[in-house]
């Protein structure tokens, strides 16, 4: 246990240079964007099938909700991604 802190404390002191991502072609930028814009469409396609359940008087359960949180998931780590390779 004591193992596991001192590790979590030296990758805590590292600079933050030590984790940047590296340089990368104009051409991965723009399919790191598509990844994300269509991780974008996945989740309002999972948002509107979602809330039509609602509004049609029904109740999402267990596994339609967790099929919602993972396309937001994805979402989010796509355009996170995109954001990291494409410097902005």
């Amino acid at each position: 246990m004591l193992a596991g802190a001192v590790g979590a404390a030296l990758v805590l002191s590292l600079p933050a240079a030590s984790f940047a991502a590296p340089a990368v072609a104009s051409g991965d930028c723009a399919k790191a964007v598509a990844v994300a814009e269509k991780s974008q469409k996945d989740y309002e396609s999972w948002l509107k099938w979602y809330k039509d359940i609602v509004a049609q008087g029904g109740h999402p359960g267990t596994a339609e909700q967790q099929a919602l949180a993972d396309a937001k998931a994805d979402r989010d780590r796509t355009a996170s991604q995109a954001q990291r390779i494409c410097g902005s």
